[in-house]
């Protein structure tokens, strides 16, 4: 520090932004994708680390309003502070081509930038003024981008940086009959956020993609016991959500949207079910986290062991103790990093493989996820005895 001048005193320094703790990073590291309208920011990846951090670095609101309202958003639910990766993108660049394999500016980029580290991106734009979607409930370029992205999501499977991926629901007349199920879309990578703090048709999918980051993998972002959560109030298109009826919601639910709702009892928004766009094992959200957590335990465990050798059998089988070893050592890995995120594991080398002449192991791994508590039945009556 440098010396004072003048009589002897003190100074005192206050500074702000010290309240916003930093949240450990768990099981997820956020990205998100949306319009962006200054050079500095249209097609260049940057890290921020709070929501201040994102204004010093261009997302204000008076130049990023967009963006900015999405980090605003996301680090209000999260509570603090943690890594995020944003790319801003034209206003005339659409859902889909966000997720285009082919897009060298799109998600893509910002994944590879990251490499490997983000695993839950979040996509999202505004439109420029001459876009003109048909009418409907939802923006076609939704369905659109939910159909294209699962290209890039099965890429990012199989090069071991597994993602899953959350698309704005946009909405563009609410008084129309929803016909885009999510649910039959047979791409479980990706899910729709439906509803947003603003009455505009957007979607508040930041919020979605905070919820899920503060907490591990496992757990739900509806989960009851973490709270209401902070965004209020909630419209679906201009509607606010109060003003739908309970089996309106529950239709849109079933229909495969991530949707925010009202508890009997609880003050405040909740997620409803973390619905993905599909309906096999990994239609909830979850559990394709968990999956996701476990390809990369399983993966970082066994590179390791590319190019090394085991012992073979007579008959030409994998050596019992070596397979046994490999076994234990997975198995080992999956569950330290899991805890309490599972029910069970289970690691199993076929010692029957013809390694000599294909010099390829196969290694099966069965994880037994926890079991969710989505509706509760309460059987009541009266009685004359106890």
């Amino acid at each position: 520090m440098a010396q004072g001048t003048g009589t002897p005193g003190v100074t005192v320094a206050v500074t702000s932004g010290n309240l916003q703790r930093p949240v450990p990073v768990l099981d997820g590291i956020a990205g998100i994708m949306g319009t962006a309208y200054t050079v500095a920011n249209i097609g260049v990846v940057k890290t921020v680390y709070g929501y201040d951090d994102a204004v010093e670095k261009g997302y204000t609101p008076e130049l990023e309003p967009f963006l900015n309202k999405q980090l605003r958003e996301f680090y209000n639910e999260l509570g603090g502070t943690q890594e995020v990766w944003v790319l801003g993108v034209e206003d005339t660049m659409l859902l889909k081509d966000m997720v285009s394999t082919t897009n060298a500016n799109g998600l893509k980029k910002l994944l590879a930038v990251s490499r490997g580290r983000v695993n839950m991106p979040y996509i999202c734009r505004k439109p420029d003024a001459t876009y003109t979607p048909p009418v409907a409930f939802l923006d076609k370029d939704v369905s659109d981008a939910v159909t294209a992205s699962k290209a890039l999501c099965q890429y990012q499977q199989k090069i071991n940086q597994p993602i899953r991926l959350l698309i704005e629901g946009r909405v563009v007349d609410v008084d129309q009959a929803n016909t885009f199920m999510p649910a039959t879309a047979s791409n479980t990578y990706v899910g729709v956020v439906l509803g947003g703090s603003l009455a505009d048709g957007s979607a508040s999918g930041s919020v979605a993609l905070a919820r899920a980051i503060k907490y591990g993998a496992h757990v739900k972002i509806g989960n009851g016991q973490n709270g209401a959560l902070t965004i209020t109030p909630v419209f679906i298109g201009d509607r606010p959500l109060e003003e739908f009826f309970p089996e309106e919601l529950d239709n849109l639910s079933d229909a495969g949207y991530i949707i925010f709702h009202h508890r009997d009892g609880a003050a405040g928004y909740y997620f409803g079910i973390d619905k993905m766009a599909g309906n096999d094992d990994f239609e909830i959200l979850a559990y394709g986290r968990m999956m996701d957590k476990v390809q990369r335990i399983a993966t970082a465990t066994s590179m390791p062991f590319v190019e090394t050798s085991v012992r073979m059998n007579p008959d030409g089988t994998i050596n019992d103790a070596d397979a046994q070893y490999l076994e234990d050592l997975i198995k080992t890995a999956i569950l330290a990093g899991t805890e309490a995120q599972l029910s069970a594991v289970d690691v199993i080398i076929p010692t029957a493989q013809n390694i000599i002449n294909t010099s390829t192991l196969s290694i099966q791994v069965k994880i037994q996820p926890l079991g969710y508590l989505t509706w509760i039945n309460i059987t009541m009556g009266l009685t004359t005895n106890l």
